[in-house]
């Protein structure tokens, strides 16, 4: 529960210094919900790009 209430800080623009600064929590678990909000941001974007060069290539094919 706490994690999630510290990933959803970040989600809403706080920076990492922020969520540090802000959490009233153990030094790991803010650490682990920064790191697993990282991993998750760092997927997205990487399923974005797929997704891109995908409809990039569709297009191609298409014209």
């Amino acid at each position: 529960m706490l994690k999630a209430q510290l990933k959803q800080l970040l989600k809403r623009g706080y920076s990492e210094i922020d969520v540090r600064n802000l959490a009233v929590a153990p030094k790991h678990l803010v650490d682990q919900a920064i790191a697993e909000y990282n991993a998750d941001q760092k997927f997205n974007q990487q399923t974005l790009r797929v997704q891109h060069n995908q409809a990039s290539f569709a297009m191609r094919l298409g014209g």
